[in-house]
């Protein structure tokens, strides 16, 4: 098993140790290349493209592993990282594989089975995570032929429907004006079920920028998005501007509140749609719950409503596509959170989000 190895390191003697058991590894042949600061590591991975993993030691002169590791990953984003610590310096592995190494070794453990099973680890981590990238760029241009493709010949179907009408002596139209109706209807379900398959599977191909989150901003961004339909339905919002703060990703967490929103405004029977936000901090998770008076849901379906694709009315009762939650969910679970309701058919419903503190 071939693998090209960058061993970093500034002391020469451990440099050495960890060459002298690379070269002892059963089964491994390793080119190996060696830097010993900064400079030359960031200057053999951008000459040197064919780097299985570097082996990286956390002090380096005048800088410390972390911001270069920062570095190396800008350059290969892909490449396998094996951070090497000294003794007691668990936190700072563990910030390493926050930022993206793959394993880390302390000095004082370092043989060869260890570094064997670090660099196996690190590699193969590497290579599921450069499949996985691959397959979300596939997805991602499956989803703009999608769009591109299939909502072309639906507009041309829409629009020669509309001309047909138009041409039509009116007592024949009055005739047939079901039917059209029908087709056109049908049209523009299917386009509002690509645009949201589109955007469903934009959550696995795009990568979010993380940042402070005031969630009383998004909640008001969700009002003045939805204030047509907030009007037209007579709803009304109730937030009372305490919300917490939160890490994530600003429009994402928009798109759930207004998602869930939008639902409690539609599903509902009431005459005067009410939906209230209210917060609860336990510990280190932020909790937020979203109440509606709405038509609730039996208790069998919990689960189900989160699964893309499944819905629980008629298309001519509630419009929808049965992908608005589960982007809903699949945007929890990149922010490392969870959503889930609490609800009774004809009492309403609860939806409770719930993020990791900042």
């Amino acid at each position: 098993m071939k693998k090209h190895i960058l061993v970093v390191d500034d002391s020469p003697d451990d440099r050495e140790v960890i060459e002298r058991k690379l070269q002892n590894m059963n089964g491994f042949v390793f080119p190996i290349l060696v830097a010993a600061d900064e400079k030359s590591c960031l200057d053999h991975i951008s000459s040197d493209k064919h780097i299985d993993c570097v082996t990286l030691d956390y002090s380096l002169p005048g800088v410390d592993g972390l911001a270069v590791l920062k570095k190396i990953l800008e350059i290969d984003p892909m490449i396998a990282v094996v951070m090497v610590t000294g003794n007691g310096d668990e936190h700072i592995a563990v910030e390493a594989m926050k930022i993206g190494a793959q394993d880390y070794l302390p000095k004082d453990r370092i043989n060869s089975d260890s570094l064997q099973r670090a660099i196996t680890n690190a590699t193969e981590r590497a290579s599921m995570q450069k499949k996985i990238q691959d397959q979300q760029e596939e997805l991602t241009i499956f989803a703009n032929v999608l769009v591109h493709d299939l909502r072309a010949p639906l507009q041309t179907l829409t629009s020669a429907i509309g001309m047909l009408t138009e041409d039509l002596a009116p007592e024949v139209a009055w005739e047939h004006k079901k039917m059209l109706d029908c087709i056109v209807q049908g049209a523009e379900r299917m386009d509002r079920l690509i645009l949201a398959l589109k955007s469903y599977t934009e959550q696995n191909s795009v990568h979010p920028v993380f940042e402070t989150v005031d969630l009383n901003e998004q909640v008001e961004a969700a009002r003045l998005n939805l204030s047509s339909d907030l009007k037209a339905a007579g709803a009304s919002l109730y937030c009372d501007g305490s919300l917490p703060a939160i890490m994530g990703s600003p429009p994402q967490v928009m798109q759930v509140i207004q998602n869930i929103l939008g639902n409690s405004i539609k599903y509902n029977r009431s005459g005067a749609p009410v939906v209230n936000i209210t917060s609860l901090v336990k510990g280190d998770i932020r909790q937020i719950r979203i109440t509606d008076n709405g038509i609730g849901i039996s208790g069998k379906y919990m689960k189900r409503i989160f699964e893309p694709f499944k819905r629980l009315h008629r298309d001519d009762e509630f419009t929808g596509t049965g992908l608005g939650l589960a982007t809903c969910k699949k945007i929890m679970d990149r922010h490392g959170g969870k959503i889930w309701c609490q609800s009774k058919p004809e009492k309403g419903t609860t939806f409770i989000l719930e993020f990791p503190s900042l």
